[in-house]
């Protein structure tokens, strides 16, 4: 009975009550996390298995795309390998067309050169100079030179005969004149002549090489030519040293 209170509360105790209460909560306390426990294993067991179905999804993607990449790598080697020949090729024809080019336009130069001795258009007779050119080296005081003499006749007898080359000049101050003979390579013999329709100096596609002693300043080329076999006659011809080498200067030019 409260104290403050006339009225009487009765309360009912029943101990046996009360533990079945606490059993049953334990039991469904002990129910549901074995519930709770059964759901989320089964649970991450199928997130586990839906994973593991997915890893392997993405294995077998990432192996086709390998092999994939592999294809198409060794397909742009292909490629590339393929551009490069042609490109080779591309290159290897307009180099040969380059050299059929050169060739063709030697072959041109030949034929003027031929026509030239064979079919001269003065037809005079006898021998002359048929070709001569001069061009400045590669270094100071070096020069090359070509001379081809020729034979214009009806029967064209085999010539034999001497060639003198000299160059003209000053050097100090005073006149001078030097044999071309002594200034160009020992075994290079240019003083012997010995042909039927022409002859070329030292060939007829080079040149001879020489240098000018230091100080001396040419001015002209004396050509002498003397034949004594065949038929006999002899000339001199002077050409002027800077003349020369400014018309083979403009010929590379025009030919360029």
């Amino acid at each position: 009975m409260h104290p403050d209170s006339s009225k009487l509360r009765v309360i009912r105790h029943d101990p046996k009550r009360d533990q079945l209460i606490r059993i049953f909560l334990l039991l469904f306390i002990a129910l549901l996390g074995g519930f709770a426990y059964w759901y989320g294993g089964n649970h991450a067991s199928l997130n586990l298995a839906r994973l593991r179905q997915q890893n392997i999804h993405l294995e077998n993607n990432a192996r086709v795309l390998q092999e994939e990449n592999m294809k198409l790598r060794q397909r742009v080697g292909i490629l590339e390998s393929a551009s490069k020949m042609d490109r080779e090729a591309v290159n290897n024809v307009r180099l040969l067309v380059k050299q059929l080019e050169e060739e063709k336009e030697q072959l041109h130069k030949e034929l003027t050169f031929f026509k030239s001795i064979l079919a001269p258009e003065d037809m005079s007779t006898g021998v002359r100079v048929a070709g001569f050119s001069l061009l400045e080296g590669e270094a100071s005081g070096q020069y090359r030179l070509r001379l081809v003499l020729s034979q214009v006749a009806r029967s064209n007898p085999f010539l034999k005969g001497t060639l003198s080359i000299s160059l003209i000049g000053e050097k100090d101050g005073m006149a001078q004149t030097i044999p071309l003979q002594k200034l160009i390579a020992s075994d290079q013999v240019i003083t012997r002549l010995g042909f039927r329709y022409f002859q070329a100096l030292p060939s007829d596609r080079e040149y001879l090489d020489f240098t000018v002693p230091e100080g001396f300043h040419p001015s002209e080329i004396r050509v002498t030519v003397q034949i004594t076999s065949g038929i006999k006659q002899s000339f001199e011809q002077i050409y002027q040293w800077d003349k020369e080498l400014l018309a083979d200067v403009r010929q590379e030019q025009d030919s360029g």
